[in-house]
């Protein structure tokens, strides 16, 4: 289970998905800071130290393949959900092979991000 203590990072180029996850996790008791690219994502994370990760795959300036790669060159440990309309089994591969906890497909929904978030 989550430490409601410790901040969530939701990485998505789509501002209303952002917010959408953003004021479900807030009607929780989470803390939450939102990216619109992977570098912003990276940032936020080096800031916030945050328990889990919500991370977009296909984004300008850095994907979220790039960006989850770099994040576990220095960090095994923090938990990183992929988020994703994309169906490029490659692409999810490599997301799993980098140690995502799982995988939700978009459109989000949000009774299954509950379940998730009491599994992880």
């Amino acid at each position: 289970m989550l430490d409601i203590r410790k901040p969530i990072i939701v990485v998505d180029d789509e501002p209303g998905t952002c917010e959408f996850i953003k004021a479900f996790l807030e009607d929780r008791g989470y803390t939450v800071f939102a990216g619109h690219n992977g570098q912003e994502g990276l940032d936020l994370i080096r800031e916030k130290s945050p328990e889990l990760i919500l991370l977009d795959i296909k984004m300008p300036v850095m994907d979220g393949i790039e960006a989850l790669g770099i994040l576990r060159e220095n960090d095994q440990v923090t938990k990183v959900v992929i988020i994703t309309g994309v169906e490029d089994g490659d692409q999810i591969e490599q997301a799993k092979l980098l140690g995502v906890s799982c995988v939700l497909k978009k459109p989000l929904q949000l009774m299954e991000l509950a379940k998730v978030l009491l599994e992880i």
